[in-house]
Order: structure tokens, then sequence, then C-alpha cells
């Protein structure tokens, strides 16, 4: 079990790493053409950060309430369930609201 929480960290670090490191042949390809409007990085750093948020909001909500439905069913739920849940809408309110803030950050990051 832990083997395959190491792999899913790994993958998850690689997916970011290459997301980040390809984000130009990316943009390119999702926007072959030039546009009217130009939207800084910052801005899409913040409107990502924010979708993922709304992502881990969501996949905690869903842990919720399939731990409070086991629980009304069956009488009794891992707290396990509960945590996990609990965290993952924690961290997904946490990124929402500061995706701003990062935003902000990757700008003064770039910059150096």
């Amino acid at each position: 079990m832990l083997a395959i929480q190491g792999v899913h960290f790994l993958v998850s670090v690689l997916l970011g790493a290459g997301l980040l490191l390809a984000r130009k042949p990316i943009s390119r390809w999702l926007a072959p053409y030039e546009t009217d409007f130009s939207v800084s990085s910052a801005t899409l750093m913040a409107v990502g950060t924010a979708l993922i948020g709304i992502g881990y909001l969501a996949s905690g909500l869903v842990t919720l309430g399939t731990h409070y439905a086991r629980l009304e069913t069956l009488g009794s739920s891992s707290s396990d369930s509960l945590w996990r849940g609990g965290f993952s809408v924690g961290v997904g309110i946490i990124l929402f609201a500061s995706s701003l803030g990062i935003g902000r950050l990757w700008r003064r990051l770039r910059a150096l």
C-alpha cells in the first residue's frame, strides 16, 4: 500500500513538473493563432490554481458524502474517509482563496 502511495506521489510530481516546463508548447497547441487580447502568466496561474482548488473541494465533498452515507446505512464507517475528505475540502478552500496570491508569487518568481 505504501508503494502505491509513493507511485501516486511520484506521478503527481512528474505531471506538475511537466506542465510547468512544457507550458509554452501547451499554450501554442491550445491557442495556435494570435488572439486580440493577452493574459499575463500570473492571471493564468491564478485561474489554474482556483480550478485545482475547486477540484479538491468537489472531491472532498464527495468523500465526505460517501462517509456519511456509509455511516447512515451501515451504522459505522472508517474515520479515514472523514479525515481524507475533510483534508481535501480544506486544501481546496485554501487553494481557491489564495489563488490570486499564488499568481502574484508566480510573477515575482519569474521576475528573478
